[in-house]
Parts: structure tokens; C-alpha cells; sequence
């Protein structure tokens, strides 16, 4: 057994600590962000693409207050769009649940899966590492847009570039969807 020398343990930089937490409640506010900034009936559209079938399980053991305080009892089949709309707005708009915000974006991604592979297909031409992506151009933008625009309702797309924080100027996503918002 090896004795341990007070020389040996190095102080937490309380910034380690705080970061990841810090990171998260980024994450909620961005995820509530993008979300309020859907028109409302594509808020609503969005609501009744999510497939209640894995939604309410992720929701059980994510958030077990709201899962029982609106769903408990219920049958995922007998859930429609209108009552998850409901709930999403209050929870996520009333009392900021960044959480349930996140949790709604993800399963409308993986019910949309095929937007979504070919929304990060066409973006990743731009930069392997989204991420690290500030912004894009127009001229960057109307070939990605074109493209899923030709193969998917232009709705969904509207839907999927705003909650999947894809970095184009307000000014473009208002010309771009104009009669939409």
C-alpha cells in the first residue's frame, strides 16, 4: 500500500467543476431557444411527429415529475400531438424545462432521421467538424437548402435547421422561409 504525500493531490480548479454544468444549462437554453422560435403551427407539426412509443419512456426516466404529473395512466397510443403540444408549451415555454426541450428535439431527430442525416451530410461538406462552424454564408447555405428542400416537405426543413442550431443568419432563415414564419 502506498502512502499518499500531501504534495501529491493537486487542488480542483473550481472551473472544472462548474463547466459542465455550466455547458448544460447552455444546452437547455439554446434547446428552449430554438424551439420558441418556431411559428406555431410548426411547433405543432413538430409535436405530432414525435413518436410517443420511445418519447414517454426517455420522459419516465428523464423527468419523472412531468411524465406522471401529464401522462401517467395514459397509453401511448391514446396520446396525441395536441395534448404533447400542450404540455411542451407549458413546461418548456412557461417553466423553462431545458431538459424536456432537449428530449423533444432529439426523438423529432431520430423520428426525422433521414432529414436529419442528410441535413449533417450537407453541412459537414462545409466542415467535417460542425461545430466548429461560426457561420454560413449564403452562398454556403442555398445548395443545402436546395438540396433537402427538393427531397423533404420545406417545413421539415424549416424544422430541422432551426432546432439543430444550423448557423445561418436570421436574415437568411427569413428570406428562406419568409411565408412560413
Amino acid at each position: 500500500m502506498t502512502d499518499i504525500q500531501p504534495t501529491d493531490i493537486q487542488p480542483t480548479d473550481a472551473t472544472q467543476t462548474a463547466a459542465p454544468a455550466e455547458d448544460a444549462r447552455n444546452d437547455d437554453q439554446d434547446a428552449i431557444d430554438a424551439l420558441a422560435s418556431l411559428p406555431a403551427k410548426l411547433f405543432a407539426r413538430m409535436c405530432r411527429s414525435i413518436p410517443m412509443r420511445t418519447f414517454l419512456p426517455e420522459l419516465e426516466r428523464l423527468d419523472r415529475a412531468v411524465f406522471y404529473r401529464y401522462f401517467k395512466g395514459y397509453r401511448p397510443a391514446k396520446i396525441d400531438g395536441n395534448h404533447l403540444e400542450k404540455v411542451l408549451r407549458k413546461e418548456i415555454f412557461e417553466l423553462r424545462n431545458g431538459l424536456l426541450a432537449q428530449l423533444a428535439i432529439y426523438n423529432w431527430d431520430e423520428c426525422e432521421w433521414r432529414i436529419y442525416q442528410a441535413l449533417q451530410k450537407q453541412v459537414k461538406a462545409i466542415n467535417e467538424d460542425v461545430e466548429a462552424i461560426v457561420a454560413i454564408s449564403k452562398e454556403e447555405a442555398d445548395p443545402i437548402m436546395d438540396a433537402l428542400e427538393a427531397e423533404f416537405d420545406k417545413r421539415d426543413v424549416y424544422i430541422a435547421t432551426v432546432i439543430n442550431g444550423v448557423r445561418v443568419s436570421p436574415e437568411y432563415v427569413a428570406e428562406r422561409f419568409g411565408a412560413l414564419r
